[in-house]
């Protein structure tokens, strides 16, 4: 069977299928021959794997169509593994130089090795990337970061930039949107929602610069003081997030765990906590918070008031530079392969 037909849609009327219904599987395997031809392995890998996974479920879907996405994901699979290795040494990281705990998570990454499995409740879960030997920690102990105090002496100045940019300097938007070349899920209601927003002072990676105007010691002290975390497409992030007045984010895991997310709250109400794993703690102005966001966690605010809080990410402690270096290396990697 081969692994390429010629789409029976084009990519606008799949999107418009997928608008009324994410598990449209003629839509789904349409998007994915769309990208698949255009060498767009990554994007079309996802879109076979969402047809598959609607297959499996039970749903409307087409057997002999549903048997070559599989095909052409382990075709993906292959070219994209051989991928990686090149870009890789291309970008100085040949085998023989990977640190063993980076060579473990690629294995992991490529599917030629699989995780321990784990008797703990709330093991680590990332939703893109695990990176093995890392101790397990949902909430780090704050005091081991040298950087700690000079970001907690800023805390109100930052909040007067955060107030301002409450009052209208600044557009929030939902902290989960949809992605065009990705099938969308509504992760537990929160997609386009709202009740949970953010403004990026640096999104994927890239300093915006009309919201950094309005926060200058915000993005300084953060950029300036903080080991902050840097991969291609994906980190440092650093912004503003909003939880409304007696709303709530749903459990879920965070995207890699190679990094810890870092919270220095800004206004808190009172009457809301951030539940990690078994642990729970509440927001207090200025105290900053340092956690694993791949282990399970939730949020909720039952105050009448807006919950603000400067959110950042960081390289965990543990890691070595050359550790930093071939993990952005990876996700460079990743991203040049379509």
């Amino acid at each position: 069977m081969p692994v390429m037909q010629p789409p029976t849609m084009s990519p606008a009327q799949a999107d418009i299928r997928l608008a009324k219904d994410n598990y449209d599987f003629a839509a789904l395997m349409a998007k994915g021959d769309h990208h698949y031809a255009r060498g767009e392995l990554r994007a079309a890998g996802s879109f076979y794997g969402m047809a598959v996974s609607v297959a499996q479920s039970g749903r409307p879907a087409d057997g002999r169509e549903a048997a070559r996405a599989a095909q052409a994901m382990q075709d993906i699979q292959q070219q994209f593994v051989r991928h990686l290795v090149t870009s890789l040494a291309e970008a100085g990281h040949t085998q023989q130089d990977w640190h063993p705990r980076f060579a473990n998570s690629l294995a992991m990454m490529v599917g030629a090795a699989q995780r321990a499995p784990e008797s703990r409740s709330f093991p680590a879960i990332p939703s893109v990337y695990y990176y093995p030997g890392l101790p397990h920690v949902e909430f780090a102990d704050t005091h081991q970061f040298d950087w700690r105090e000079a970001v907690e002496e800023r805390t109100e100045d930052i909040a007067e930039e955060a107030r301002k940019l409450l009052a209208g300097s600044g557009t929030f938007k939902p902290y989960v949107e949809a992605e065009a070349d990705r099938p969308q899920g509504d992760m537990h209601g929160m997609l386009g929602n709202d009740d949970w927003s953010s403004l990026d002072l640096i999104e994927k990676g890239e300093p915006v610069a009309e919201h950094i105007a309005h926060a200058p010691v915000a993005y300084q002290t953060i950029t300036r003081e903080v080991p902050v975390c840097t991969i291609p497409n994906r980190a440092p992030t650093l912004l503003l997030s909003l939880l409304k007045a007696g709303k709530k984010i749903p459990p879920h895991h965070g995207m890699l765990n190679p990094r810890y997310i870092c919270h220095l709250p800004l206004i808190v109400p009172g009457n809301g906590a951030l539940r990690l794993g078994s642990q729970k703690r509440e927001w207090r102005k200025g105290e900053l918070i340092a956690f694993d966001d791949t282990i399970e966690h939730e949020a909720w605010n039952n105050s009448g008031e807006d919950r603000l809080v400067l959110l950042f990410d960081v390289w965990r402690p543990e890691l070595e530079p050359i550790e930093h270096a071939q993990i952005a290396a990876l996700f460079a990697a990743v991203d040049s392969a379509g």
